[in-house]
């Protein structure tokens, strides 16, 4: 990232106004923009809202074919003090572009447009350090979201995060491979991957980062799914373009990690990636299967394709049982149901505490991003439970309405007696077909202020 306190010879340069400026002929409103010879202008007042703002940014900066001036001072001015780390944290994210091309055409570092940011770095050098940062993980996840799944499998996944991780204070990392969940009988995950390759056997990935051992312990347990065919209940062909990306609550997760390491965060955390395949062949699960939790509870797979929950389920059981968890958040590309609900605009979220919720809204506000509040409910929950005659519960409830919430509740049935939350990004981890690896901020400063 390139700071500057000096416009570059760029082709244009971003800067706020007022939408009462003259320049604005046009009458736009607060939160638009036009453009003026080498000048864009972007309106500015009281009543923009943040986290849309920061919304908006991401889709320009991917927009822009070439690298412009950003006059991030210029945004300060107009804006609420309060907000400037919030504005920062915007800005910086929305130039943390994901750095793999596969082209021979391309360079995988010169052709990712870095944008020159003109920002009082004495002022802001707080702020400053902490985008800087989050930017770093959020591309590195970003970039691992990208990749395709015969370039990232298992194997490949868990080297480049042991190497992220080293060198890094208070950071512990390790693996529970395949041996070590068939000794633990963690049946949900293994069944999951039970026609996955070599490469994509399943493990669990766990990065503890303790710095502050009076703090319960916080469990971010992430989807690790290297690639999602539905299994035997094969997804059609349009729904199967994006499953290398269902991954994503894996790499957020422990790119979150990351993040606290680097600026070292007082927190007592630990990231969990549930990692396998969900692959069709002689050997892949079946419908009407039956197989036996971490937790004991038994599952009747009535859908091979609602595979996520199953290798969360083992996952939020080692938190508990192994880890002492106090608190668990799950994040995953979970449903499609989501996105029927909330379109692509907001990160649904489940929490079974109130005060924890207002945290996290609070830490969202701050990140920026957009985050709405789906409900717990019994109803959803015996949906689940009441699906099967044969096992204490099934995966999946029967129907199609409020699938997100029957999902939620699934995994809220492994969690019971802790803090539960879950982040169903299945309609945010990308904006304009570029991975976001949205949450990762708003787990950041959840975890910051986290007791």
């Amino acid at each position: 990232m390139v700071l500057l306190n000096a416009i570059k010879k760029y082709s244009a340069t971003l800067v706020a106004i007022n939408p009462q400026n003259k320049l604005n002929s046009k009458h736009k409103l607060s939160g638009e923009y036009f453009t003026n010879d080498k000048y864009i202008y972007w309106l500015v007042d009281d009543t923009l809202k943040i986290n849309n703002l920061a919304h908006d940014l991401s889709i320009f900066f991917y927009e822009q074919k070439q690298a412009i001036n950003v006059d991030i001072n210029s945004f300060l001015k107009l804006i609420k003090p309060n907000l400037a780390s919030s504005l920062i944290n915007a800005f910086f994210s929305a130039n943390a572009f994901a750095t793999e091309r596969y082209s021979l055409k391309t360079d995988p570092v010169k052709n990712v447009i870095k944008h020159n940011f003109i920002i009082d770095q004495q002022k802001f050098a707080n702020e400053i350090k902490v985008a800087q940062v989050l930017a770093e993980s959020e591309s590195f996840a970003r970039t691992l979201i990208s990749m395709p799944s015969n370039l990232l499998h298992a194997d490949q996944f868990e080297k480049m995060f042991r190497h992220k991780f080293q060198g890094l204070k208070n950071v512990k990392f390790s693996v529970l491979d395949k041996q070590d969940l068939i000794k633990k009988k963690m049946g949900l995950i293994l069944a999951v991957g039970q026609a996955s390759t070599q490469y994509n056997e399943p493990r669990i990935i766990v990065a503890k980062y303790c710095t502050d051992h009076n703090k319960k312990l916080l469990a971010l347990v992430g989807k690790g799914l290297m690639f999602d065919t539905g299994g035997l209940n094969l997804k059609p062909g349009e729904a199967m373009n994006t499953m290398n990306a269902d991954m994503a609550g894996s790499a957020i997760a422990l790119s979150t990690i990351y993040a606290l390491a680097k600026l070292n965060i007082k927190a007592n955390v630990v990231g969990l990636a549930t990692i396998t395949s969900n692959e069709i062949g002689p050997h892949a699960y079946r419908v009407n299967d039956v197989f036996t939790s971490y937790s004991g509870k038994t599952v009747e797979i009535l859908n091979t394709d609602a595979e996520g929950r199953l290798a969360l389920a083992d996952g939020i059981t080692y938190a508990k049982r192994d880890l002492k968890a106090n608190t668990i958040i799950t994040i995953a590309t979970l449903t499609g149901a989501i996105t029927v609900a909330l379109g692509n605009l907001f990160t649904g979220i489940w929490s079974s505490n109130q005060h924890q919720w207002n945290m996290l809204e609070e830490a969202a506000q701050h990140a920026p991003e957009l985050i709405w509040r789906m409900p717990l409910h019994k109803v959803y929950a015996d949906s689940n439970i009441n699906n099967t005659n044969i096992a204490d519960i099934a995966n999946i409830s029967p129907g199609r309405l409020g699938g997100a919430n029957t999902a939620a509740e699934f995994l809220h049935y492994f969690a019971n007696n802790v803090n539960f939350i879950h982040a169903d990004i299945a309609g945010t981890y990308e904006l304009k077909k570029h991975s976001i690896a949205t949450m990762l901020k708003t787990l950041f400063f959840f975890i910051k202020d986290f007791k």
